[in-house]
């Protein structure tokens, strides 16, 4: 079923089905139902994600539903995810509405693919092949991605790199793009077009906002990507670029160290990524200049492994 883009919809029209029947968003391979009564939803729904299909009928079946709701006193208002009706998580100050709609919607994507090798690492693609970029947090692997995926590079996630387990090669589940603290005003600075979010302060992870990714990406979230190139990127402000080329066995043990289920899918999961990362070139970076960093990795990832 092809459903037309969410951004041809007006966001009072957005508000209304939130507040009502739902919202359906495909993400990736994903179809979500979304309902609010919060009211702090339908900007950010219509401003990210104004290129994905969207339906607002009810009798749309889905893979999973989501919802938004306040909770809480009128004069300490806060919101809840419930994921099929439960809430795993605690409830947050209500302004941080948007943020904990990604935050919840990562965790339903992660809990769905659990047959697959889900790791928390960002994801973007190239001459037809994936660069992965795990890395611990404020390591920059998010800004890197945002500046790769805001430049010619496709975005296939970042923050979740799903391989496939039977055609080892990543699942395409692009999202807007989170962003903390100084990468929000790197990333304005450096890409003046970009659509962002305004900066929503005092979360848990700090100032948050959230770039849209291009609409080539969603628009291509049925393509899936083989591993061409791992890279552990490490920010170190006035550093020089530094790249050490590592062995696939290293790189297999520090993705196992940020893989979610892996003890879930036991041994047969190991070998699937072990196979899924053979022919990919690997390297430890620590750099502090995109424009050092960046002719560097689109002249590797030019060579298909």
């Amino acid at each position: 079923m092809i459903f037309p883009p969410l951004g041809e919809l007006a966001p009072s029209k957005i508000e209304t089905s939130l507040q009502g029947q739902g919202v359906c968003i495909a993400v990736g391979p994903f179809l979500c139902r979304i309902t609010s009564d919060t009211g702090l939803l339908s900007s950010p729904l219509h401003q990210l994600y104004s290129a994905y299909p969207a339906s607002l009928s009810p009798d749309i079946l889905v893979d999973f539903e989501v919802s938004l709701r306040r909770t809480g006193h009128p004069f300490n208002r806060q919101v809840e995810f419930l994921w099929e009706g439960k809430s795993p998580f605690p409830a947050l100050p209500f302004s941080q509405t948007h943020p904990l709609f990604e935050w919840g919607l990562n965790w339903a994507i992660a809990t769905l693919s659990g047959n697959d090798v889900v790791i928390h690492a960002a994801v973007v693609e190239k001459n037809g092949f994936a660069l992965v970029l795990p890395g611990d947090p404020g390591a920059g692997k998010s800004t890197l991605c945002a500046a790769l995926a805001l430049s010619d590079w496709r975005l296939l996630s970042d923050e979740l790199t799903i391989i496939d387990r039977q055609t080892l090669t990543v699942r395409s589940v692009p999202r807007p793009i989170s962003l903390k603290d100084k990468s929000i005003r790197l990333i304005q600075s450096r890409f003046a077009n970009v659509q962002m979010t305004e900066p929503i302060s005092e979360t848990r992870k700090g100032d948050i906002a959230y770039a849209k990714p291009h609409d080539d990406a969603v628009q291509k979230a049925n393509q899936p990507a083989p591993i061409g190139t791992i890279l552990f990127p490490k920010y170190r402000a006035g550093a020089t670029l530094e790249i050490i080329p590592t062995t696939n066995a290293f790189a297999l043990a520090k993705l196992l160290e940020n893989t979610f289920n892996v003890g879930l899918l036991g041994k047969e999961g190991f070998v699937d990524t072990a196979k899924a990362i053979a022919n990919a070139a690997c390297f430890e970076i620590t750099y502090s200049s995109f424009d050092d960093l960046l002719p560097w990795l689109n002249s590797e990832c030019l060579v298909k492994p």
